[in-house]
């Protein structure tokens, strides 16, 4: 009888592994680390009935002293017989955790928000760190196979982890806390209080110990006793990692050249001595980065020349990254052109090379396609900043070839920014007839921006005469964009309701998103630390003015994820400086954030009279033109599905 009931419950815990669907099956049922597993999987959700061929990735994740590590990814290779497609996956014996992502047309089945794996298992239980890879699935990697952030199920399979293996507990309770405190707000604060205690009554041991003690108390907003325990921390281990972390920071700090030089040194040396600092070996590039970053934030520029040859990297991925952004930044005001220059060549030679002959081994958490597109995109970026600035020093000719290799060998057109760097250079280095209908197909598009409808513009009037009637030709151009933006967007339409909530604005009043029924909400969540949210302003101000009038048309500004104790001075400060008036709403608490399931910010919704969200929007492009008329498109579009019921 004993016997009977285990093998049913084993053969219970082995099916509760398997993701329950019928159209997604796997063999050996039990698979283990190392195994070859072959996948059956008919096309269900959004991909039903779809026509287009199936596209597959896969991702193996393990664990590692430390949590969740990376072991491989990759395209998978599909055969299809009938309806149905089989594919083999050949795990690390590493592995724990096995995801899929499953896409026809750029559109993934996500299998109702739950995402497909497979969980390893060894003996009659799942591997250890299985729970842990799949917790962060649902935290963060499963946006790459269409799947949202989900914290309830992040919550239920480090729950899980910890239930199954009890040593990575202490490791684990910091995600834990945070989870719980997420998904269970108001029974979160016992929960929490209930796992500190059974923490210290397991003992303090080592400092490693105390410093996740310290962590608990800092995710369940205990300052006073989490700075109870960093100085419990000091007088108990004076020679300890802690110094690590306060080196660290003082290097960040520190804005004098020559005093960062003599810590980076220091810091250099005791990677190779000290058992503790010998983790921070891999990020020395980064701490080098740094120091050079002193000399271009005082505009040193014989300064930086010295430093660049006095620090050496190992990674020159990291090297070239620096001087194409610091050229980028320094074109941008034609400082010291000729560096500029320097560095960008540098910067997208190497680019060049790496994405026709890679020097490195592709990365485990990236497929072969996604690491050749990323090499492609890199040199793409580097070659629009050297193209850039050719143009800023009025080298048409040089700059033209990297500007259209970028814009339109590789875009295909699709970048508005990259566009405008190619419609400069070509304005001042091609006849009319050889950039006009580009320069058209970008507005066509909805890729263009200012500095090319102005290049029309001196176009236009040189063929007409004047300028008369060119605000016509433009409109006509724009009205196509509209046109096939519009049908594009219809493709990507959302059908998701809403979460309701009600916050409170800068001025204290409160606003209920389900008074705002029957109105086009468009919410941007945003923060003041948020380099891309502050960037797109300047365009979402623009939006605000024209739909001022608009009684259809209503935009709030969520604050959310603010960092400091006092978030409402910090947000008001920061839109009275700017001179914004946008309605701010404060979700100090990180609810409503939640609620949205937003990974990142800025992230606008586009909700409509019904209370529908209809589009969902995350970044800025860093077009202004661009991301305007996407806008408007989204906001029609839920007008017209918003009338269908008012």
């Amino acid at each position: 009888m004993t016997k009977t009931l285990s093998t049913l419950f084993v053969l219970l815990l082995l099916a509760g592994n398997a993701v329950a669907q019928d159209n997604f099956t796997y063999t050996p049922q039990n698979p283990k680390p190392g195994d070859v597993i072959t996948i059956t999987y008919e096309p269900s959700g959004t991909l039903l009935g779809t026509m287009k061929p199936v596209e597959a990735v896969y991702y193996v994740s393990g664990y590692a002293p430390g949590g969740y590590k990376n072991l491989d990814a990759d395209e998978l290779v599909l055969t299809r017989q009938g309806k149905k497609y089989t594919g083999t996956i050949k795990t690390d014996t590493a592995a724990a955790l096995v995801t899929l992502g499953f896409s026809a047309d750029k559109n993934f089945d996500n299998n109702f928000n739950k995402g497909y794996y497979i969980i390893l298992n060894e003996g009659e239980k799942p591997r250890k760190g299985a729970h842990t890879a799949l917790s962060f699935f649902y935290q963060f990697d499963g946006s790459r196979v269409g799947v949202e952030r989900d914290a309830e199920k992040a919550l239920e399979a480090v729950k899980k982890e910890m239930e199954q293996n009890a040593d990575v507990k202490k490791e684990l309770l910091p995600m834990y806390v945070r989870l719980v405190s997420t998904v269970k707000k108001e029974e979160a604060p016992a929960l929490v209080q209930k796992e500190i205690e059974t923490f210290i009554k397991a003992g303090l041991k080592t400092e490693d110990d105390y410093t996740a003690l310290q962590n608990l108390y800092n995710a369940t907003r205990q300052p006073e006793q989490g700075k109870l325990v960093t100085e419990l921390i000091k007088q108990k281990y004076p020679q300890g990692k802690w110094q690590v972390n306060e080196t660290i920071q003082k290097f960040y700090g520190e804005k004098d050249p020559a005093k960062k030089l003599a810590m980076l040194k220091e810091i250099e040396a005791k990677t190779e001595t000290d058992e503790a600092w010998k983790g921070l070996k891999n990020n020395l590039d980064f701490f080098k980065q740094q120091y050079l970053t002193t000399y271009v934030a005082k505009k040193d520029w014989e300064g930086l020349r010295k430093a660049m040859k006095e620090v050496e990297f190992d990674n020159k991925a990291q090297l070239t990254s620096f001087y194409n952004n610091t050229a980028w930044n320094m074109q941008g005001d034609s400082t010291e052109l000729a560096l500029a220059e320097e560095m960008s060549r540098i910067a997208t030679m190497y680019a060049k090379a790496e994405m026709t002959k890679p020097t490195g081994k592709k990365p485990t958490y990236l497929t072969t396609k996604q690491w050749e597109n990323e090499r492609k995109m890199g040199y793409a970026m580097y070659a629009d900043t050297y193209a850039m600035i050719m143009y800023r020093m009025g080298q048409y000719k040089k700059g033209l070839p990297y500007a259209k290799e970028a814009a339109i060998t590789i875009h295909k057109g699709a970048d508005a920014e990259q566009n405008n760097t190619y419609a400069l250079l070509a304005e001042k280095a091609l006849p009319v007839k050889q950039y006009k209908k580009e320069l058209e197909d970008f507005v066509k598009a909805g890729k263009a921006t200012k500095d090319m409808k102005d290049i029309l513009k001196r176009t236009y009037v040189k063929e007409k005469g004047s300028d008369a009637h060119f605000d016509d030709y433009v409109a006509a151009l724009m009205k196509e964009s509209h046109t096939k933006m519009l049908a594009e967007l219809r493709k990507s339409m959302l059908n998701e309701t809403a979460p309701s909530f009600a916050l409170l604005d800068l001025k204290g009043n409160n606003v209920n998103i389900q008074d705002l029924k029957g109105k086009v909400v468009v919410a941007d969540f945003w923060a003041t630390w948020c380099g891309p949210c502050i960037a797109s302003f300047p365009a979402m101000q623009k939006m605000v003015n024209k739909y001022k009038d608009n009684e259809q048309v209503k935009f709030v500004f969520i604050n959310t994820w603010e960092n400091g104790e006092d978030k409402n001075k910090l947000a008001g400060d920061f839109i009275t400086k700017s001179q914004y008036n946008f309605q701010v709403l404060m979700d100090k608490e990180d609810k409503v954030v939640q609620q949205f399931k937003v990974e990142g910010i800025p992230t606008k919704f586009v909700i409509d009279g019904n209370g529908v969200i209809r589009f969902k929007s995350v970044g800025y492009n860093s077009s202004e033109d661009a991301m305007m008329a996407e806008l408007d498109a989204m906001i029609d579009l839920a007008k017209q599905s918003t009338a269908k019921t008012f």
